[in-house]
């Protein structure tokens, strides 16, 4: 099983787009539907998946991506149902409320595709594009090397904690609170570690 927003090593006619393209997607997105009606949201909700079928990315890997955003959306409408409950509010969920869940899915949606089917090279390749191009070359391509390490961070996270939780149940380990007292301080020490080497492997590519 794959650990979440893992890349997927796979040829599609989306692994093939430019990965700079990919990543003014990423950025757009949260900004088109804070600014557009909610219909474009909900529009980009029904194509993203479509996309993730095109990019050969699972469906179980899909849903999978977007289960970290479920528990806001549950909190958030556990909120209004108890201000409906105990202050009788309007009704059950307000509108504000219902926008808040459909942009969040739409923009895990999109983080989802992008880091399932664009690699940390690519990303890094990109970026080093643009840095050469206005600095004129005279740049050591610190900031996309680093900028690059911050957009793979997230992706490392899941798998380190994916890897731990295996681990963890193997040895006959219980959830609960243990669990986090246990596998949080290795989730930091990996994940630093983990962090430095994907910095130098970046340098060493450069």
């Amino acid at each position: 099983m794959n650990p979440i927003f893992s890349y997927t090593a796979v040829k599609s006619p989306i692994h093939s787009i430019s990965a700079l393209l990919k990543l003014l997607v990423l950025f757009l997105v949260p900004i088109t539907v804070q600014l557009c009606p909610i219909w474009v949201c909900i529009a980009l909700i029904a194509v993203f998946p479509v996309f993730a079928a095109i990019g050969r990315i699972r469906a179980r890997d899909f849903l999978r991506d977007l289960r970290p955003i479920a528990v806001y959306c549950v909190m958030i409408a556990a909120i209004d149902v108890l201000s409906f409950l105990l202050f009788h509010a309007e009704s059950i969920m307000t509108q504000k409320s219902l926008y808040t869940i459909l942009k969040l899915f739409c923009a895990m949606e999109a983080t989802s595709v992008f880091f399932r089917t664009t690699s940390t090279f690519e990303i890094r390749d990109s970026l080093q594009s643009i840095e050469r191009a206005v600095t004129f070359g005279h740049s050591s391509l610190v900031f996309s090397s680093m900028f690059t390490l911050f957009l793979s961070f997230l992706p490392q996270i899941f798998a380190t904690w994916s890897a731990l939780d295996m681990a963890y149940r193997a040895r006959g380990g219980r959830r609960g609170p243990a669990k986090a007292v246990s596998l949080l301080p290795l989730l930091i020490t990996m994940s630093i570690k983990r962090a430095n080497t994907t910095y130098l492997a970046l340098l060493n590519r450069s």
